[in-house]
């Protein structure tokens, strides 16, 4: 069983690594017909792919990388209409021309209408054919050029370690723009290294506050005497040392956003102040007997189980529940593995940029780093993907890479799976194999069997699943 790179994307979302001719597939019950065409198509640079049923067809789209489908309008098992629909609905980047001697203008019709790029009758000259092959093909290429410029335009304020792609972080996204105009305190949960801060970012970006400061501090990073006076500031001569007024952070943010990073490890003391603010809207500096005016949108985060810290009186009760209007559980990278690829195709982007070199990864160094579990979640990815960038150029292949670049300290692929492996049993595709039906197996206890809802899931089509679970047996 193999994990396509495709499997870990979006429905719709072509991964473009490295450069590679156009796949073509021939669907057509005349094993002949499809074999003259493939050699024609061959001859011109075209990858080409042949199957006589429309089930044969289905399975060769999940996995092989198909950019264009040469689609008979009458086949054995299914009508090449149910087949299109189908295409469109989990393949939509693939362009399909259909193929029939049955052909008349309302069938035409009916199949442009449903997404064919185009309709020839049967028989059609081979050169005819290879001509709105290469028509469809461009129209590709135009489609994905286009989606990579709006990609580097929107890169400026995109945030690499920030991906929607998973079912997750999709209803996160939901969530937040349910959200993001309004003034509502966020609380932000995850394990260190998930991209709180650069969620918090995109909150203040996105919202009616964008215009003016967006501040943030880690209270875990500052000495419990420091903490007040980082916050709110202090009058000169507040203390010794104190030779002129300064301004916190909260008076800094004025108007915007401020983000309150490993809240959990803020003093009870402390807690007390920020209730008032919150409560009141007003602060003291330290060394002041006056109260100031202040307006900001307050976004919180920690890794820690702040539910736990309340109830062992850690954490003020009331305060928690002031913080936590939305709250915001973002998942581990290991549960979320369709943002991988994205990621790393934005981040190699910005490096090559940062660097002025021209670095890509090869499909199976992707799956590699899309497999691990990475216990640093996105930090270690892109701290990861900084080293493969610094000692390469051109296309990165795995067996080019040093096993201590992606696995720091010489450490295999995280789980069981690579576990339960010896130093002579390290047969990276059996593991990912491994890994995958592991997953399979868990998503479908979790569901009682249901392949539905295991599907979405996993975030891949019941069609795909299926597929997988015959391959597993």
């Amino acid at each position: 069983m193999n994990i396509n790179i495709k499997n870990l994307l979006p429905k719709g979302w072509r991964l473009i690594i490295m450069a590679h001719s156009f796949g073509v597939l021939t669907v057509d019950d005349e094993e002949s017909l499809c074999r003259i065409i493939s050699r024609k198509l061959q001859k011109s640079g075209y990858r080409t792919f042949e199957a006589v049923s429309g089930q044969a067809a289905l399975q060769m789209m999940e996995k092989e990388d198909i950019d264009v489908v040469i689609l008979d309008y009458m086949l054995p098992d299914l009508t090449g209409i149910q087949i299109l629909q189908q295409i469109k609905s989990e393949f939509p980047h693939i362009e399909v021309i259909m193929l029939t001697a049955y052909g008349n203008v309302e069938n035409a019709v009916h199949a442009m209408r449903l997404g064919a790029f185009d309709y020839l009758n049967k028989p059609s000259e081979l050169e005819l054919i290879k001509d709105i092959v290469g028509k469809a093909c461009e129209s590709k290429r135009l489609q994905l050029e286009n989606r990579e410029l709006k990609e580097q335009l929107a890169s400026a304020s995109d945030h690499e370690d920030l991906v929607f792609e998973s079912g997750k972080m999709k209803q996160i996204r939901k969530l937040l723009h349910k959200v993001k105009e309004t003034d509502a305190s966020i609380l932000i949960l995850g394990e260190s290294g998930v991209g709180k801060t650069a969620l918090s970012k995109w909150i203040h970006e996105h919202s009616r506050r964008k215009d003016k400061p967006f501040v943030s501090i880690n209270c875990a990073a500052i000495p419990d005497s420091l903490l007040e006076s980082e916050l709110f500031g202090y009058q000169k001569g507040a203390f010794t040392g104190a030779t002129e007024t300064r301004a916190g952070k909260f008076e800094a943010a004025d108007g915007g956003t401020i983000f309150l990073d490993e809240i959990g490890e803020m003093p009870l003391a402390m807690q007390a102040k920020l209730l008032h603010i919150i409560e009141e809207k007003t602060f003291m500096k330290l060394g002041s007997n006056s109260y100031r005016s202040v307006d900001v949108r307050i976004i919180t985060a920690t890794n820690k189980e702040i539910r736990k810290l309340v109830q062992e009186g850690r954490f003020r009760q009331d305060l928690y529940y002031r913080l936590n209007l939305v709250e915001l559980e973002v998942p581990p990278l290991r549960e979320r593995l369709e943002d991988i690829p994205p990621m790393i195709v934005r981040y190699i982007r910005k490096l090559n940029e940062k660097y002025g070199k021209t670095v890509s990864l090869s499909d199976d160094t992707v799956e590699a780093l899309a497999a691990r579990e990475w216990p640093g979640n996105i930090r270690e990815l892109l701290n990861t993907l900084e080293r493969l960038h610094i000692v390469s150029s051109g296309v990165v292949r795995l067996n080019d890479v040093s096993g201590t670049l992606i696995f720091p300290g010489g450490r295999e692929q995280s789980g069981v799976a690579a576990e339960k492996r010896t130093d002579g049993d390290m047969n990276l595709q059996k593991a990912l194999e491994e890994i995958e039906e592991g997953m399979i197996a868990k998503a479908l206890e979790q569901v009682g069997g249901n392949q539905t809802r295991a599907a979405d899931l996993l975030g891949i089509s019941r069609h795909t699943l299926i597929y997988k679970m015959k391959k597993m047996r």
